[in-house]
């Protein structure tokens, strides 16, 4: 029940970037306000993540929850309605501002409160669900926002999506709010108070937004491609793609317990998303890119999912929520970072630049793992 109320509180992580989009260019026709309004809620949310950890680790999640369930879809409402009544650019951007900070923490919230409840060896399985709820909000959100569109029109879809998500976060928090607070256990590997004490969590967050910049640089490569085909409509295949293979790839990840350490499955998923990383470079078909595409994406969620499993050995479960915040953050940083830089060195048409650029971030992130797990590295060690 968890898994499906967070499921449709994560609805607007998906459908709500995609419904900001058409609402604002439809009312104002400026795109790049557009842009600006959904770019203030990306940024807003990643600033966010870490300061809503160390709330629940204060208080639970489960007030927070119900605050973020009320402010969220409220915020994005005041969107559609100020862009009815064209409000100033920077209203808009203000109240998007708004929305990002209140976007519901359902993951961090579900990994520790799943991270307490669990036993260690289970860990693999809990934290691999929290990331197929994720997977599929994003995936389902876009398609729910288009079927609510052929039945209305944008404005009234991105109200229902929002009021759908609010539902399900406060559906969310009553939920958490059900659970007795078990007494937190110690974490495995730690050399003082706070999230960055220990260095290896310092590596864990550089790695995670290495794995964000490797999306970023791919969302960036999938519209070029498609549109060099003159197929722009690819583009949400080849995305999907990706999505699908998350989705894969957290089922068989999860389904299995593993003899190798989270450590060395790190290193090893890694390396499987540098190599299928890599060979986009050289492929021009859409077809082929996206095989390649999906097999990037069979590792994408475990890698994620393995991040998440090693936080657990290097941070105290006080500090457990601040420190899954700041694995957002970072990989929400990574991706737009990336985004940014591949769009920058990109031309039209030329769509292998930004899958250098994807390719160069998946092995620097296998690089500093393998620097993080060698043997005489011990303060940094995985």
């Amino acid at each position: 029940s968890e898994a499906l109320a967070g499921l449709l509180a994560q609805v607007t992580q998906g459908a709500g970037g995609v419904g900001l989009i058409l609402v604002v260019h439809r009312q104002t026709g400026s795109l790049a306000l557009a842009g600006g309004v959904v770019g203030a809620v990306s940024i807003a949310a990643g600033i966010a993540r870490p300061v809503q950890g160390h709330m629940i680790d204060r208080r639970g999640a489960s007030a927070l929850m119900a605050l973020c369930g009320l402010v969220h879809p409220a915020a994005i409402i005041g969107v559609v309605g100020l862009a009815q009544a064209h409000a100033p650019g920077s209203t808009l951007i203000a109240v998007g501002m708004l929305a990002g900070l209140a976007l519901p923490p359902v993951s961090t919230s579900m990994r520790v409160a799943w991270g307490l409840a669990i036993p260690e060896t289970e860990r693999t399985s809990a934290y691999s669900l929290v990331y197929l709820t994720q997977e599929l909000s994003v995936l389902g959100g876009p398609l729910l926002l288009s079927a609510l569109i052929a039945l209305d029109d944008p404005q009234g879809a991105l109200i229902v999506v929002a009021a759908l998500a609010g539902l399900g976060t406060l559906s969310f928090a009553a939920l958490l709010a059900r659970r007795p607070r078990p007494k937190p256990r110690a974490a495995h590997s730690r050399t003082g108070s706070g999230v960055f004490a220990d260095p290896g969590m310092r590596v864990l967050v550089g790695v995670a937004s290495l794995v964000g910049a490797v999306i970023g640089a791919l969302e960036v490569a999938a519209p070029t491609l498609a549109t060099a085909h003159h197929a722009p409509a690819a583009s949400g295949l080849l995305i999907a793609s990706l999505a699908v293979g998350g989705i894969g790839g957290a089922l068989v990840y999860g389904a299995r317990r593993w003899a190798a350490t989270p450590a060395a499955r790190l290193l090893m998923l890694l390396a499987w998303m540098a190599v299928f990383v890599g060979l986009t470079i050289a492929s021009t078909g859409l077809i082929l890119v996206g095989v390649l595409l999906l097999a990037t994406g069979v590792a994408l969620n475990p890698t994620l999912t393995t991040i998440s499993l090693l936080v657990d050995h290097h941070v105290a479960t006080a500090s457990a929520a601040e420190a899954f915040g700041w694995l957002s953050f970072g990989i929400a940083g990574g991706t737009g970072a990336a985004s940014a830089v591949a769009g920058a060195l990109t031309h039209a048409g030329h769509a292998r630049t930004a899958f250098l650029v994807g390719t160069v971030a998946a092995l620097s992130a296998l690089l500093l793992a393998v620097w993080a797990s060698s043997g005489d590295r011990k303060s940094t060690r995985l």
